[in-house]
């Protein structure tokens, strides 16, 4: 009944917005409100019109109310979207950050994850899911050298008498896929709570401390976009994170590679995160979108302030860059979603002392490496310097795939955390799915192929 109900309002609705009968729209959200009271579109769309119209206190206090029930429905990265409006509105309520419970959201995170990177300060209270909690940088295993193998074959091992499991991230089968084009004006159609708990932006907002939260959203800055319009352009510097709130966007690396479907819960911009970047694909706009800027000097100051933050987003770029590793090498293309995402947990983070030779020229690299963090530097056979290389490439994989050496020598240059496939794992990966062996054999018939990207000058937008 109360369906049926809901259904006239929302055709009445609709008839009084296209005839610009606004007062009567207004009576019509508080009756969706009544029909509906866990519903926190109808409160949003209320403050959008009381806007509008410029009753900003009434508009204040609907959004108020939306706040609430994104939050209570674990829809974290939409209340504070929501409160940062509010804040537009009326810079003087930094008190409505206080009503975005994270409670929920880190409940729906938690229990989809078997470890959790997380940078709050306490638990959240009784009945949190039991997982284990990690910090990468402190409990990602450092590569050791196996001297026992032979002299053409570099092999890293683990520490000796070490117990403890090497660090895998949880890579969802939801963030390999592309995303549905969520239509902005349907209820049914958005995603859910619990899928949003599986893609990145979720860690970025419930794992961290309240007060934190409250910052990052103060100091961000919303961006509308209509359809068409360009959220970040190839070749720029990469200078901010995007949150999406909602919308669809397209990712496109070049022009004729198939463009990417990315929505709500995504984060757009990864390469924010590493030094001296800039931005690897132009992402568009499809349909009406919403975002959360988050500067990248904000995110800097942030952990600087709270060293524990930093891991939450190592695990935010990790996951990112194994799904976009996995999602866009033809070596996977024939797995399904589910596939990729066993192969993408098959990665694990380790961690490279300053001065560890993680390929050598001459030798069999004994893995595909992704570095996320620290400085590695490029020499040729002669031990010609070649230059420092990009976070966020593969090195490696030519030297697997091939089982042939490696042309060149990589040295971090620093202590550097990596994303780690071990050659075991690819191969035994290569024995279940015989499809994958031609691709392998006309690979090797190939020249070879260049095994580092070296660091450009990221070029300022409008250059």
């Amino acid at each position: 009944m109360a369906g049926s109900r809901s259904r006239q309002l929302r055709d009445k609705l609709q008839k009084a917005l296209e005839k610009e009968r606004y007062g009567e729209a207004l009576g019509i959200y508080e009756a969706l409100q009544t029909v509906e009271p866990s519903e926190p579109r109808w409160p949003h769309r209320k403050g959008d019109l009381l806007k509008r119209l410029g009753r900003k206190q009434a508009a204040v206090d609907s959004y108020e109310t939306a706040v609430d029930l994104y939050a209570a429905l674990g829809f974290l990265a939409r209340a504070a979207a929501m409160a940062k409006v509010v804040l537009g509105v009326d810079p003087t309520r930094m008190d409505v950050m206080e009503r975005v419970n994270l409670g929920p959201a880190r409940k729906l995170h938690r229990s989809a994850r078997r470890n959790v990177i997380t940078a709050a300060d306490h638990g959240i209270g009784d009945g949190e899911p039991v997982t284990q909690t990690k910090r990468i940088k402190r409990d990602a295993l450092p590569l050791v050298r196996d001297e026992s193998v032979p002299d053409g074959e570099l092999r890293f091992t683990r520490p000796p008498m070490s117990t403890q499991r090497a660090m895998e991230l949880d890579v969802s089968a939801e963030e390999l896929g592309d995303r549905a084009k969520f239509k902005s004006g349907s209820l049914s159609e958005r995603p859910t709570a619990h899928h949003l708990a599986l893609l990145p932006s979720t860690p970025l907002f419930a794992e961290i401390p309240e007060a934190m939260l409250e910052r990052l959203v103060r100091e961000s800055r919303l961006v509308n976009l209509e359809d068409g319009e360009s959220l970040v352009e190839k070749g720029t510097t990469a200078d901010a994170l995007y949150a999406l709130v909602e919308g669809t966007v397209e990712l496109r690396r070049t022009p004729d590679q198939s463009p990417v479907l990315l929505s709500e819960g995504d984060v757009v911009g990864i390469s924010s995160l590493l030094d001296q970047a800039s931005y690897g694909a132009d992402v568009t706009a499809r349909g009406r979108v919403c975002a959360l800027r988050i500067s990248k000097l904000l995110l800097d100051r942030l952990v600087a302030e709270h060293p524990p933050f930093g891991d939450v987003l190592l695990e935010v770029a990790g996951r990112r860059l194994v799904a976009t590793l996995v999602r866009t090498s033809s070596l996977f293309a024939g797995f399904d979603d589910k596939g990729r995402s066993r192969i993408a947990q098959m990665f694990e983070v380790r961690k490279a002392t300053k001065g560890t030779q993680i390929l050598q020229a001459g030798k069999r690299s004994d893995g595909l490496y992704i570095p996320m963090l620290g400085e590695l530097t490029a020499t040729g056979p002669d031990g010609e310097e070649l230059g420092k290389l990009k976070l966020g490439r593969a090195l490696g994989q030519h030297s697997v795939l091939t089982r042939g050496v490696s042309p060149l020598t990589v040295e971090a240059s620093s202590d550097v955390l990596v994303l780690r496939m071990s050659a075991a794992r690819f191969n035994k990966l290569v024995s279940k799915n015989p499809r994958m062996i031609a691709y392998l054999e006309e690979l090797a018939r190939r020249p070879s192929a260049p095994t580092l990207s070296l660091v450009p000058g990221p070029r300022k937008k409008g250059a």
